[in-house]
């Protein structure tokens, strides 16, 4: 077999007749089990049937029945369920199997480092259900043109998205499309499959006489018996890849594709319906010799199989003219029909007889064909080389597993498949000893469900089979897609991890996000030996920080700081003060520098004592290395001091004090909550444990054999006052909370020498200053050194709340050391930090290929409801039009009037004040649609922008009810007192950013982007330039002329940053061009993957890329098809403003602006940028920037996209100072 052509099957996912997963239909494979339903005559009655219908001699009360088939976790794909119900139920179905079978690959569209395909096909549409949507919203919901182009879509695949159809064979064909794209490099993965769901009501069939159909509900291929099929539902997805990338990836390979071939009869047949021999025996033929297989070698057949008397034998002829061209023996290979055990499921008949053949080369196991007692004697078997496969069997022992798969569609359309078993490989087991394992989901009720089937996988006494390793499970689980609600766990064995999951099985309270982060430092004491040793093993980039900081210790002071990240050591290295500091020192910071390249960057830094200097040295004031030196140096300086001791006192300061001696010898050197840290000479000291001063109180001696933080170290300070009066200091990047003081130190305190002389002097105040911590506003402090001794000062610290997180990085004395460290990410990651598991998940860019191998895993655990069906929640009937000038009475009528719109819109039964509308699955263009209604029924006018603002149905109630008809609203539900502009991000005193209206006129799709810039572009609010007038015809420098009045209404003097995506980055270059005619200066335009072309004064339509975009943009908005149509929804003036305006953007002529310009280009690489360049060089001379960033046209303001663009775009905003040189 040519390997380089060979694919693998990397995923599957399958809900069959009597199987609700690929588990459960391996079950009922080999227990022989017939999935099909069979209905009662009271049943069929009960739910609406035709008495006459069910009453007829020949009716069959059998069916292929999927459970749960018309059900839709619609939520979590972000559909209302108004649209849910507009879609065919076909779709929805397979929208969901296709994302279990993304997750079964172990793949997160997101993240997969190439482009992903979808090949699909379903079977014949049903009758919609009553619903007030558009005619075009339907038809897209319900077409089968849809179904790949929906996943793609959904899942954010970027390879061909087809859908296929040739009948039966359909999801056959769509496998060998798929490997056939995969082999010729148009994607790197792919999905394949079909669906088939029956209209509702249809719970039997007529059996007919000579017709294909089984006269008893039952599917008998082969035997002598039968009689036809069965009609059936099902829906089947396999996900494929090369399989050199497979093994090299270390995915589950369950079987592999050596070879496929389609073709079609002709008309070499009695008629179009029939079978045919020669066709079939040629498509056979073409995919073996693709293969380079000998059919004498192949052990198992897995045949269309109707049990039809026609079928059966054409089929098995086929077969048998084939295969004799290389071997006369008989009864050698197995044959099968996974149709006994489910039916035909029409356009899923195909893959899933992949799937049950895949299963059988995954186990080792030839299944049973069900019903099958005596061969059919039309068939000839008994000359035949085939046998069928009647029991359960070990699969023949000879050599490498090889199989083949038919399936004939109605019409004519042939597909053949090859496979064989997976090659062998070395197991890539992973790392012993402890392992995350991260699920996610988008409700804590998905959550719950998913760790409860995990559980069962783990467990290999429920899960039938042996359990993967979890090293496996973390990394398959590590890659697939991350969801909002979040759970990791620790474990190192599977037995054990099957009991923690259980437990994450049960809702708990929701766990905050990360929010503001606060790093923590210890101080000295902390220290033990193997405090870092499971991160030096597992973390490359604190080991790169640490070895750094080692190497210039040992070079400088000749001081091995090795014990830190070694487990045993000697335990006396531990009690010197210089390596006790030194270590802390180095283990802090490498900690802190690990954090900071996962992006969890501190709000806020504290330290105690020693701590304070790792805090400074991350803060940016010392290099690491003079740090290190300083270090180095006051401990010396400390060391070098008269003899004392130090003890730690189990109770508040106020009452230690009065107890003791008043000669000042000994004095509080810390005071933290609940306890404080006394400290003085030798014989004070021993004096003063020695009586009864501190009688009743908990009091610890602390490893030292010096002082601090007395006047025992007035020499020592001295010292530090002098090193740090030598040495580069710089302000902080971080605020940083000072021990001396209690509260935030100010930047030319840290740069002072004297502060850092008084901190080694002076009590530390850690009591105070972890209440100043506390009211910082961070939600989650990090510990960076051994054990958990500044968590638990702050928990005794008033302030504490329940809800913050609190994350020490090592783990307790009597803890496993790796198990602590990944507890401690696990918990970041649930908190939102993306990166914290990369490094020892192996998700990390560029890491090795030795990584543990994929495993198959449960997926995502959906739950939904019906959306079409009344009592799930039905939407109200539609109300009639009303005229617009009679606004209603503001009392219970306008209520009502936007109740029934509200619902309506979203299909939901009721409208509550606190609804969210986007929650409620609402999208912008459908908010677009609400409002131009509001406006229609109430006579009241109400900006997008505002609504998306507030989106609730109470505040919606509100604003309609303040205003008269025709009266905008005012400014304070967030509109600034200027006509077409719109406040997309509140607060700052700064220059705004105006970002112009795309070209349905309305900003809203900006929503998000600015929403991720506000932080970011700090004192800058987002405007947003709308047309206040409504849908209407006009050219672009009449748009851009009301913007210029709008903008200078707003910002009177410049400079000016604009900037647009799309159409809007055109209005917004003829805003420039105004501007800078009127002696004003933009100092930036931003153009969002938008732009004129330098056309030479001539219209954009001379341009022969934009004439040609520009009218099939028109055409997709006016047949309601491609992403146009998706995107403007069931807006009708919105469709019309659009294509208005597109119209308008083939007319207008650019000149050329003499202003900054940095164009944000989606799905483009560097030489796309420079060409780009070059082209807009001649409209803004030298000062043109070409970003490529992520996403394409549609999505780049969505997502995970919006994230990036947002962070290169408050990067190139001009720094506000420039305004300060006026207009030029």
């Amino acid at each position: 077999m040519p390997t380089e052509n060979a694919v693998a099957v990397v995923g599957m996912a399958c809900r069959l007749p009597g199987a609700d997963d690929t588990a459960g239909f391996w079950a009922a494979l080999t227990g022989g089990v017939d999935g099909i339903s069979r209905f009662t005559p009271e049943w069929l009655l009960d739910q609406g049937a035709d008495p006459e219908y069910v009453g007829r001699e020949n009716f069959v009360p059998a069916m292929g029945v999927v459970t749960g088939s018309r059900r839709f976790d619609w939520p979590y794909f972000r559909y209302s369920r108004a649209e849910a119900a507009a879609m065919d139920p076909q779709q929805r179905v397979f929208l969901e199997c296709a994302t279990t079978a993304v997750d079964d690959a172990g793949i997160d569209p997101t993240r997969f480092p190439g482009r992903i395909g979808v090949y699909a096909g379903a079977d014949r549409v049903g009758p919609g259900a009553d619903d007030p949507l558009s005619e075009l919203a339907l038809y897209i919901g319900r077409e089968k043109d849809f179904l790949a182009t929906r996943v793609a879509y959904k899942l954010g695949l970027r390879g061909p998205a087809l859908t296929v159809q040739t009948a039966c064979s359909t999801s056959l064909t769509a496998v060998h499309l798929a490997a056939r794209a995969l082999v010729g490099g148009e994607c790197d993965a792919a999905l394949a499959g079909g669906v088939t769901v029956m209209p509702r009501g249809e719970w039997g069939y007529l059996f007919e006489q000579g017709g294909i159909l089984s006269p008893d509900g039952r599917c008998r291929p082969f035997d002598e018996r039968a009689g036809g099929t069965v009609p059936a539902e099902g829906v089947a997805v396999v996900v494929l890849k090369r399989l050199a990338d497979a093994l090299r990836d270390g995915d589950r390979i369950a079987g592999v594709i050596a070879g496929t071939a389609i073709n079609n009869d002709g008309s070499d047949k009695m008629a179009y319906t029939a079978p045919s021999v020669p066709g079939q025996s040629e498509v056979i033929r073409a995919a073996q010799r693709i293969a380079g297989i000998d059919p004498a070698d192949i052990d198992y057949v897995e045949a269309h199989g109707t049990a039809t008397r026609l079928g059966d034998p054409v089929e098995v002829e086929a077969l048998t003219d084939v295969f004799r061209d290389s071997t006369d023996t008989t009864g050698a290979c197995l044959l099968g029909a996974v149709k006994g055990n489910i039916g035909h499921t029409g356009a899923v008949s195909g893959v899933a007889g992949l799937i049950k053949t895949v299963l059988m080369l995954e186990h080792g196991q030839i299944v049973p064909t069900v019903h099958f007692t005596s061969p059919n004697p039309l068939l000839e078997l008994e000359a035949s080389p085939f046998r069928v496969a009647a029991a359960n069997e070990p699969w023949p022992d000879r050599g490498t597993r090889l199989a083949a798969v038919s399936s004939f569609g109605v019409g004519g359309t042939n597909a053949h498949v090859l496979l064989q078993g997976a090659p062998s490989r070395a197991p890539r087991k992973g790392r012993p000893g402890f392992h995350p394992l991260t699920l996610s989901a988008a409700s804590p009720d998905a959550l719950g469900r998913l760790a409860g089937a995990l559980a069962d996988r783990l467990e290999p006494a429920t899960a039938g089979e042996a359990a993967p390793t979890l090293a496996e499970v973390s990394r398959t689980l590590a890659e697939r897609r991350v969801h909002r609600h979040r759970k990791a766990l620790v474990a190192a064995e599977p037995a054990v991890a099957a009991r923690l999951l259980r437990g994450a099985a049960e809702p708990g309270p929701p766990r905050r996000k990360l929010g503001k982060v606060a790093f923590l430092f210890p101080g000295q004491g902390t220290l033990r030996h193997g405090a870092g040793t499971a991160a030096y093993q597992l973390l490359p980039g604190f080991r790169a920080e640490f070895d750094e900081i080692r190497k210039g210790v040992r070079d400088a002071h000749d001081i091995d700081l090795t014990p830190v990240v070694t487990d045993p050591a000697d335990q006396d290295w531990f009690t010197d003060t210089v390596h006790q500091q030194l270590g802390l020192f180095a283990l802090g910071y490498a900690f802190g520098r690990q954090l900071q390249a996962w992006n969890i960057r501190p709000a806020a830094m504290l330290g105690n004592s020693i701590g304070e200097y790792v805090a400074a040295a991350l803060a940016g004031v010392w290099s690491p290395q003079d740090a290190a030196d300083l270090v180095h140096r006051r401990a010396r300086a400390m060391w070098d001091t008269e003899p004392g001791l130090m003890v730690s006192v189990a109770a508040r300061a106020d009452e230690v004090v009065p107890r003791l001696p008043g000669d000042g010898e000994v004095t509080v050197a810390v005071e933290a909550p609940g306890s404080v840290v006394l400290s003085g000479p030798e014989a004070a000291m021993t004096e003063l444990l020695a009586g009864d001063r501190l009688a009743g109180l908990g009091t610890t001696l602390i490893h030292t054999r010096r002082a601090f933080h007395s006047k025992a170290m007035d020499g020592a300070a001295e010292e530090v006052r002098a090193a740090i009066s030598s040495m580069p200091v710089r302000p902080p990047r971080q605020p940083l909370i000072s021990g001396t003081t209690g509260r935030q130190a100010a930047p030319q305190e840290v740069t002072d020498p004297a502060y850092w002389a008084a901190q080694l002097r002076r009590p530390v105040l850690l009591g105070e200053a972890m209440r100043t911590l506390l009211g910082s506003g961070c939600t989650t402090y990090v510990e960076l050194g051994p054990g958990s001794s500044m968590i638990g000062g702050l928990r005794r610290t008033p302030g504490w709340d329940s809800s913050f997180a609190a994350v020490p990085l090592t783990a307790r004395r009597e803890d496993p050391a790796e198990a602590g460290l990944l507890n401690a990410l696990a918990t970041l990651w649930e908190l939102g930090a993306d990166r914290a598991l990369e490094d020892v998940l192996g998700t990390a860019p560029g890491a090795g290929e030795e990584r543990p191998s994929r495993c198959s895993l449960p997926g995502y655990q959906f739950r939904g409801e019906d959306p079409e069906q009344a009592d799930a929640a039905a939407p109200p009937a539609p109300a009639a039009r009303r005229a617009p000038a009679a606004a209603p009475a503001r009392t219970a009528d306008t209520r009502a009037v936007l109740a029934e719109l509200w619902c309506r819109t979203l299909g939901v039964p009721m409208a509550l004040d606190d609804d969210s509308f986007f929650a409620l699955g609402g999208e912008s263009l459908m908010a677009v649609s609400l409002t131009a209604q509001v406006r229609e029924l109430t006579g009241c006018v109400l900006s997008v922008t505002d609504f998306s603002r507030a989106p609730s149905f109470g505040r919606l109630v509100e604003t309609v009810e303040r205003q008269s008809p025709a009266r905008p609203a005012p400014a304070a539900t967030g509109t600034l007192p200027v006509p077409g502009v719109a406040t997309l991000t509140e607060g700052g005193t700064g220059r705004p950013v105006f970002l112009v209206a795309d070209a349905t006129g309305t900003a809203l799709p900006y929503r998000h982007l600015a929403a991720l810039l506000a932080p970011l572009a700090a004192n800058r609010p987002v405007l947003g330039l709308e047309d206040p007038g409504g849908p209407r015809t006009r050219t672009i420098p009449a748009i851009a002329a009301d913007h210029v009045t709008a903008l200078l209404r707003t910002q009177p003097e410049g400079p000016y940053t604009l900037g647009g995506w799309s159409f809007g980055a055109v209005v917004a270059h003829e805003m420039a061009y105004r501007l800078t005619r009127l002696g004003k200066r933009v100092d930036l335009l931003v153009c969002l993957d938008g732009f004129v072309p330098d056309t030479g004064g001539r219209p954009v339509s001379f341009a022969p890329e934009f004439l040609r975009a520009g009218l099939r943009s028109q055409a997709e908005a006016l047949l309601g098809i491609g992403p146009v149509a998706r995107r403007l929804g069931r807006a009708t003036a919105l469709r019309r403003q659009f294509v208005a305006n597109q119209a308008t953007l083939l007319r207008y002529r650019p000149r050329p602006v003499a202003c900054p310009v940095v164009l944000f280009k989606a799905s483009s690489g560097p030489a796309e940028a420079d060409r780009l360049r070059g082209r807009l060089t001649g409209l803004y001379g030298d000062g043109v920037r070409v970003e490529p960033v992520g996403g394409d046209h549609w999505s780049m303001l969505t997502g995970p996209y919006a994230d990036e663009l947002a962070l290169k775009l408050a990067h190139a905003l001009p720094a506000e100072d420039s305004a300060e040189q006026g207009e030029r």
